[in-house]
């Protein structure tokens, strides 16, 4: 029992700390200091932090303060993605669909579509739908299945709402809430 509560005690301390570095991190990316941004987002996103872990996807997908490599872009929103991150899951699914860094998968774009539309992404039910019409009965089936298991085992979703994210230079962040365009991180 003292063991469960000196975890419990380690992981509430430990949480605020990453709040505080998150937001360090993307100060730095914002002001332009890259590297600095890297060097603290990277051991986050390495602890499983899915807000870091998106991040280093952007900063891959766009070439930002990291050599540009849309394969390890996409790794990185599949890691995010695969914690509930519905932003992530959104670009997993633009990378796939557009066949951005890897061969086109409507199956896979549909999927990780899936994912974000479930968690409330307000681009992706459009681009679910325009891949769910692209496949097969047996295939979508399928991938639904998978979503829903899937969906099941995560009941909670995170999305970028209410957090400053940053989002690839190739696409528009979603509009989660008409404040977020007014906030500014200085």
């Amino acid at each position: 029992m003292k063991r469960l509560l000196a975890l419990i005690a380690l992981c509430l301390w430990l949480t605020p700390a990453s709040a505080d570095d998150f937001r360090q991190g993307l100060q730095a990316y914002r002001h332009g200091h890259f590297q600095d941004a890297v060097a603290i987002l990277k051991p986050l996103a390495q602890r499983g932090d899915p807000y870091a872990q998106f991040s280093l996807g952007v900063m891959y997908d766009d070439g930002v303060g990291l050599p540009r490599n849309l394969k390890l872009a996409l790794m990185w929103y599949k890691k995010a993605g695969a914690h509930g991150l519905a932003d992530a899951q959104f670009m997993a699914g633009m990378l796939y669909g557009a066949g951005r860094g890897v061969r086109q998968d409507p199956a896979a774009a549909l999927y990780w579509f899936e994912l974000a539309a479930a968690a409330g992404h307000p681009r992706a039910p459009l681009l679910r739908d325009q891949h769910w019409s692209q496949l097969s009965s047996p295939v979508r089936e399928r991938i639904e299945a998978n979503a829903t298991a899937w969906l099941a085992e995560h009941p909670v979703q995170l999305t970028c709402k209410g957090k400053f994210c940053i989002y690839p230079k190739w696409t528009k962040g979603p509009r989660w809430t008409i404040f977020e365009r007014d906030q500014t991180f200085d």
